[in-house]
């Protein structure tokens, strides 16, 4: 008589079963290695995107999403854009869909860096490449996991180079053309991504003038100009409607002054750029560019392999350098140069496989290794140490408990809603505050991260009031949100670690300043912040820009 269905006699075939489907799966995996790896860094990013809060930077570009534009104060408005179509016109709003068009992103540019490599050489050398932009901090985590105008540009960046390789190395003219357009079209939108794009055309530009001069010749290469010309064309007309207020906004940060040299800037800025590349993948560009020097080429040894690492240099080594240059001047942030490296991945991808021998002690390959180890130890670490670390690493005594401590940004943040939201409900029935009392912010962060964890998901207006420069897109979302009204009352929540007094911030502006209440975030049974929440009683005229 058969056993039914589910019976212990059926154990054994099932688990046969399992076990051949599973040894399927890992041999197809070995045959391609390429989608085992973004099988296994998408899976990580997926985690990683569900265990940590969005960051500063994060919060703020989300306020894109809610009030679309041509352009917007600090940048274009594509991470924007691609935020509200992953978090499906912002129904799904948790961290991981935000962080979505990131983490695709990585997915598919991992195919496209493969892709660029196997087109210099051969498909071992877009494997490693893969690898290297995998095991990069910047473009792995920084723009892999977190989601920023960097996210989404370096689609376009690398689909841009892949573009630019193929037209260099196309002997159809259908090809050529084609391809130059193509150009054109990328470079357009990673401009509309972040303005650092046109970096891509000084890059190509200057190749085409020092390495194929045919080109100039080409219609199509300044038709390719005009398609990007016209793609970024918004980000002119909302400054000249905006006076031009990005512009000023961004040269305020990069125009070199007259104040001398700033060596902690310089040092700031450079190390920062080891750390996002992985100090071991700038060991391998150093030893590549030695190489280059030395050879004329990493590639091999024909002149078409030459061109091909010329036009990779044209397109990353002046935004390094430019955010180098200008660090020693001013303030600059680490990741501005970020783009630039892919191109340094392809060559550093084509070093190694030139160099690499079989045996143990072989240095392209213990480098490799070395930049794998790395980028799996921070995942490792970086998220216990963010949401295991008891307490605070800050030693700042109350009331700026928890100042200093970056891992706050991105930890705890969920606590605030639940205790805010009946605090808040307690005062509405007892009248002592209107349901549609707004809340205030004073500057872009903590403001952003106040009105992501708190207002919008209350439904909430948010109100900026305070200068521009601290505002940014608050400005902007006024218009959405209206004004505080002359003698109506508002909220205000400031957080210990980035602590503003609301008296000193608003005096004048205000009746008095009254303290609601004082919520405690615990991280480990310890206090690792407060966020202390505030009544602004009576304003003494309407309030927002």
């Amino acid at each position: 008589m058969a056993a039914p269905c589910g019976t212990p006699d059926d154990r054994p075939a099932a688990a046969t079963l399992r076990t051949t489907q599973t040894v399927m799966v890992i041999e197809q995996l070995q045959k391609h290695p390429l989608t085992a790896l973004v099988i296994v860094f998408t899976t990580i990013r997926l985690l990683i995107a569900n265990l940590i809060n969005l960051g500063n930077d994060e919060v703020y570009y989300f306020t894109y999403a809610v009030l679309p534009d041509w352009n917007h104060f600090d940048h274009p408005p594509l991470v924007g854009i691609f935020i509200r179509i992953f978090t499906f016109n912002l129904h799904c709003n948790a961290e991981v869909f935000v962080r979505m068009p990131g983490i695709v992103a990585a997915a598919i540019n991992t195919w496209l860096i493969a892709g660029c490599g196997t087109l210099i050489k051969n498909r071992n050398v877009g494997l490693i490449a893969a690898v290297l932009y995998n095991t990069s901090v910047y473009t792995s985590i920084l723009s892999g996991i977190f989601i920023l105008p960097d996210s989404v540009q370096l689609t376009f960046w690398l689909a841009a180079l892949y573009s630019m390789l193929r037209s260099i190395k196309a002997t159809n003219p259908s090809d050529i053309r084609r391809h130059l357009l193509l150009t054109g079209l990328w470079i357009g939108l990673a401009t509309m991504s972040k303005v650092h794009g046109v970096f891509l055309w000084f890059g190509f530009l200057g190749f085409i003038v020092f390495d194929r001069r045919g080109l100039l010749k080409s219609p199509y290469l300044y038709v390719s100009v005009v398609i990007t010309a016209l793609l970024a064309s918004p980000i002119l007309f909302w400054n000249i409607s905006n006076d031009f207020i990005t512009w000023r906004f961004h040269s305020e940060r990069v125009v070199i002054g007259s104040g001398g040299i700033h060596i902690k800037s310089f040092l700031r800025t450079t190390i920062g750029q080891v750390l996002y590349a992985n100090p071991f993948q700038i060991v391998i560009f150093i030893l590549m560019g030695k190489t280059l020097v030395r050879r004329g080429s990493v590639i091999s040894a024909t002149a078409a392999d030459a061109t091909s690492a010329a036009l990779l240099l044209w397109c990353s080594l002046p935004i390094i350098l430019c955010t180098t240059l200008v660090s020693l001047f001013r303030d600059t942030l680490p990741h501005w140069s970020g783009p630039g490296f892919p191109g340094l991945m392809l060559l550093g991808a084509a070093w190694i496989d030139k160099f690499t021998f079989p045996g143990p002690n072989n240095s392209p390959k213990k480098l490799l290794a070395g930049s794998v180890g790395l980028i799996f130890f921070v995942f490792t670490v970086g998220p216990i140490l963010i949401r295991c670390y008891p307490g605070t690493m800050s030693p700042k005594p109350f009331p700026r408990t928890g100042a200093g401590d970056a891992t706050l940004d991105v930890a705890g943040w969920e606590q605030l809603l639940p205790a805010f939201e009946k605090l808040r409900k307690d005062y509405i029935a007892s009248g002592r505050m209107r349901r549609d009392a707004p809340m205030v912010v004073h500057k872009w962060f903590p403001g952003a991260h106040v009105y992501y964890h708190v207002a919008y998901p209350l439904g909430m207006r948010t109100v900026g009031v305070g200068k521009l420069e601290d505002l940014h897109q608050f400005a902007w979302l006024n218009q959405l949100y209206g004004q505080v009204a002359a003698g109506s009352d508002a909220w205000y929540i400031s957080p210990s670690n980035n602590f503003n007094d609301p008296a000193e911030l608003f005096a004048g502006q205000f009746e008095r300043f009254e303290k609601a209440g004082t919520i405690t975030q615990r991280r480990d049974g310890r206090v690792a912040r407060y966020w202390f929440v505030y009544r602004l009683k009576n304003a003494k005229r309407s309030l927002g820009r």
